[in-house]
């Protein structure tokens, strides 16, 4: 326990920096066995106990990898990109925070017109994105430490409507606008070096209707950040 000496109101000159141990407080006569603090009938130095020394924090916060719509499967980018220095730290605690913003568009009439043929039954709209976390040391290999799945799906169903009178308004359209986000804490092991951590965004549905694969369905990805607070463990 560490702690100063504070001075009492009596002629010995205490020294106001000197640690109080086991070894000061023998010498200053204290009744060691009440659990080494001073006795009241003793005229010595009382030990208070300071506040623990605060840990070393960082705060990091990525680049952003713009924007991208998805209109195939298979599809990939990055949507945020951050470069962390642990060398000043012994065995480093990182949580990392992301957040992006997904606008998805489900369209199951896309493709209802075949040619003069009117196609009254509706297929099913979907979107997956798959978000990873990826981490790369010292420029070496990348290796995925988390992933997460972001799905918008629509069923598309039977237009009631005489053939003849079928249109797009007809049928159900989907546009949403979300915010998407994860949290990841990392306690490393004693690794001094830099850390690339990137979010890959991997379309894993992006489906189609009909024999020429129209897409009835696309996802926009935008305002991807990645922020870092690294201190001790």
């Amino acid at each position: 326990m560490s702690c100063y000496i504070k001075k009492k109101d009596h002629d010995r000159d205490w020294d106001y920096d000197r640690r109080c141990d086991r070894d000061y407080k023998k010498d200053c006569g204290c009744d060691r066995k009440k659990d080494y603090g001073c006795a009241k009938d003793k005229d010595c130095a009382k030990c208070e106990t300071l506040s623990p020394c605060p840990k070393k924090i960082l705060l990091e916060c990525g680049t952003t990898g713009g924007m991208m719509t998805f209109t195939a499967t298979g599809q990939t980018f990055n949507a945020a990109n951050l470069t962390v220095d642990t060398s000043c730290f012994c065995k480093p605690e990182i949580k990392l925070q992301f957040s992006s913003q997904v606008n998805a568009m489900l369209d199951p009439t896309a493709g209802l017109f075949n040619g003069t043929t009117v196609v009254q039954t509706q297929a099913d709209a979907e979107v997956v994105l798959l978000y990873e976390l990826v981490c790369r040391r010292n420029g070496g290999s990348e290796i995925t430490i988390g992933s997460w799945t972001f799905r918008r799906f629509l069923t598309g169903g039977s237009i009631t409507s005489a053939a003849a009178e079928v249109t797009a308004v007809d049928a159900q359209d989907l546009t949403t606008s979300d915010t998407f986000s994860f949290d990841k804490c990392i306690c490393s092991s004693p690794c001094q070096g830099c850390v690339d951590y990137m979010v890959r965004v991997t379309a894993t549905t992006i489906s189609t209707v009909g024999t020429n694969g129209t897409n009835n369905a696309t996802a926009t990805v935008s305002m991807g950040q990645l922020a870092a607070k690294i201190q001790e463990c």
